[in-house]
């Protein structure tokens, strides 16, 4: 099977997960994967798996991974335990990767803290919004960031400013540089509005995702990132005439064009094949070449 060569290397310690149960857009095939409860047994795992010349993943909620239909051959690692934990000194926010992101913004506005209220309706956790910079409202993650804590290629824990992440727009040095985020301290502020007022904006957050974003259909989130000029891809997709546009399961949202939907039994070569598609109609008819913000399982940026 495609994950033998994983599970011979240590008996007991892996098992095989379905991919589609633990991605948004519901695809994905088997694969093997464990679950890590603390740095130590992480590095052991990633010792283990190296010299064994295994690929490897540490993957959140999936909530922007499209996993293979005929499953993938590495493993999938989860952070559990710690990693899962968050607490709050004052405006400070001390949060592991594994941190389950709209609680941990829901959490903060209860408490009267501004900042992370755009944060509430993204799905995912606190390593994979560092990984992509993930952003909303014209606010990001990284605007709070004082400081996260990473796992080098060289198996040395490391503490790195905000300065030292190289965030961009939907990027950090994470997607790059073969380093993993265990958790992060933010700074937010306080004193400013009440939680009330602040879970009444996240509730108008929230409803205004679900007016705008197919919510009701296994999808990924924003398929395309924002051209550095020009329309943002959701109106460049629309004004080609791709809304309701399909291949094989997959299909360009009618409520977002931005979005692809699972609309049942989708694959990822359907997803892919109709990202292509979308790419080559945008390049013709706009001069605009879109960039995925999508990432498949295992990819390297």
């Amino acid at each position: 099977m495609i994950y033998d060569k994983a599970m011979d290397a240590s008996p007991g310690r892996f098992e095989v997960i379905q991919l589609s149960e633990f991605t948004t857009w519901g695809i994905g095939g088997p694969s093997a994967s464990i679950a890590v409860n603390s740095p130590d047994e992480l590095i052991q795992t990633v010792e283990l798996l190296s010299i064994r010349s295994i690929p490897w993943v540490v993957m959140g909620r999936g909530s922007n991974t499209l996993a293979p239909t005929e499953g993938w051959h590495g493993v999938v690692i989860f952070l559990r335990g710690a990693f899962s934990e968050f607490s709050f000194d004052g405006s400070v926010i001390s949060a592991g990767a594994g941190a389950h992101l709209p609680g941990l913004a829901g959490t903060a506005c209860s408490r009267g803290l501004t900042g992370l209220v755009f944060a509430v309706g993204i799905p995912g956790t606190v390593g994979g919004a560092l990984f992509m910079n993930a952003g909303a409202y014209g606010s990001s993650i990284s605007d709070f960031v004082e400081e996260v804590r990473v796992l080098r290629p060289d198996g040395s824990i490391d503490y790195l400013t905000s300065e030292g992440c190289g965030f961009g727009y939907r990027s950090s040095l994470f997607q790059k540089n073969g380093s993993i985020i265990l958790g992060t301290v933010l700074k937010l502020s306080e004193g400013f509005r009440s939680g009330n007022e602040l879970r009444r904006e996240a509730r108008e957050i929230l409803q205004l995702r679900r007016e705008k974003f197919p919510l009701h259909a296994p999808n990924a989130g924003s398929v395309f990132r924002r051209p550095d000029s020009g329309p943002p891809p959701g109106k460049l997709i629309e004004d080609c005439g791709l809304k309701g546009y399909r291949m094989g399961g997959a299909m360009v949202s009618t409520v977002h064009a931005n979005f692809i939907e699972n609309t049942g039994g989708a694959t990822s070569s359907d997803v892919m094949n109709l990202i292509d598609h979308v790419v080559e109609k945008v390049r013709q008819a706009s001069g605009i070449t879109l960039k995925r913000e999508i990432r498949q399982l295992g990819e390297e940026i």
